[in-house]
């Protein structure tokens, strides 16, 4: 499987590395991660959605039902990181374009390990928010239970609703783009590999002789 893709990839480096910019850039705009809240009282669902730059959704019927167990409302000033991504993304989806130009090996390292730190760094920010956001309770709270965190990604029971968290096409197309990037590099690696080893001076004398 990963032969046949490498040997799809080597065939259209540069549109695979314009591809994966352009998957990038449009995560800028794309929502990145959701959450639908289901009870007897809410059948349809209350969802949140959170975007690169902000939080839109059933936000404040939401925040009037946290308010009775003492969670921290919720509201694009929580997530403070999230104003870091658009540039951060814009970045990548730059360094991408750039190794399309150039196309040397080493020029599809930056957009790759960049991508790597912005991964690392949004999942933790991410679960950290989201333990800030079920253990940081008002204890003068109408209501108390025991703390907790809800999942970035699955099923959950949060009082009496039951929560789904799921990813959404802002974090799937980066990871997408992440992989072509990775193929692309293992394919000009393996084409270092194969190529022949450089003459040294002694050596092209000989073959001048």
């Amino acid at each position: 499987m990963l032969g046949t893709l490498l040997a799809l990839v080597e065939r259209r480096r540069t549109a695979v590395l314009v591809g994966a910019a352009v998957l990038v850039a449009a995560a800028i705009t794309l929502p990145l991660w959701g959450m639908t809240l289901v009870s007897t009282q809410y059948p349809d669902g209350l969802r949140m959605v959170v975007y690169p730059a902000h939080i839109r959704g059933d936000i404040s019927e939401i925040n009037t039902l946290n308010h009775y167990i003492g969670m921290t409302p919720i509201s694009d000033a929580f997530f403070s990181e999230l104003r870091l991504l658009p540039a951060a993304l814009g970045a990548i989806a730059l360094a991408a374009l750039v190794a399309a130009l150039i196309r040397r090996a080493w020029a599809t390292v930056p957009p790759l390990v960049l991508m790597a730190a912005l991964a690392a760094y949004g999942m933790n920010a991410m679960h950290h928010r989201l333990y800030q956001f079920g253990h940081d309770l008002n204890p003068h709270a109408a209501i108390h239970i025991a703390p907790f965190t809800p999942p970035m990604l699955g099923q959950n029971q949060i009082a009496q609703f039951a929560t789904y968290c799921y990813f959404s096409w802002g974090t799937i197309l980066p990871l997408v783009a992440g992989v072509l990037l990775a193929l692309v590099l293992a394919a000009d690696l393996r084409d270092a590999r194969r190529a022949p080893p450089a003459l040294g001076p002694a050596a092209r004398k000989l073959a001048a002789a």
